[in-house]
């Protein structure tokens, strides 16, 4: 089970839906084995786990919808973009984004991708349309639910 949790957990993470017994990333089709090799599993945990998903309705109702994102974070810097890493104290506080959102806003710095990874929602990532100064992240460290915050390269 373990093995399957972290198929699930790849396929919820990166948008790869299920569709019957088939794994598509968008419109293109993926293999069995490809998901395998990704992450240096056996192609039978692979089909296990499509297996286990198809079998039950509320987790095939997930699986069956998800979409790839675009995920700007890694290659904002080259576009001179600034990312914020913000450690949450609890990810379950309604307003967090609302807060960030409104003191960036106050600053004159537009945000251009917020992210929260699908299985690591203690994180925040914010994506904003210039560099981030240390007094940004001076003024966000006093908002309500961070616990931590730092620059991501």
């Amino acid at each position: 089970m373990p093995s399957q949790a972290e198929i699930a957990k790849y396929m919820l993470e990166f948008g790869i839906r299920q569709e019957n017994n088939k794994l598509f990333f968008d419109r293109v089709a993926i293999s069995h084995s490809q998901v395998a090799d990704a992450l240096g599993k056996d192609k039978r945990i692979v089909s296990a786990t499509v297996k286990t998903i198809k079998q039950n309705k509320n987790l095939y109702r997930i699986y069956s919808n998800l979409q790839p994102t675009c995920n700007l974070k890694n290659m904002a810097h080259n576009m001179g973009w600034g990312v914020i890493c913000i450690e949450l104290n609890d990810p379950n506080m309604p307003g967090t984004l609302g807060r960030v959102s409104t003191k960036l806003g106050d600053m004159k710095i537009s945000i251009r991708q917020a992210q929260c990874p699908a299985t690591d929602c203690d994180i925040l990532y914010i994506i904003t349309d210039n560099p981030i100064t240390g007094e940004v992240i001076e003024e966000l460290k006093g908002l309500r639910n961070v616990k931590t915050i730092k620059l991501f390269n």
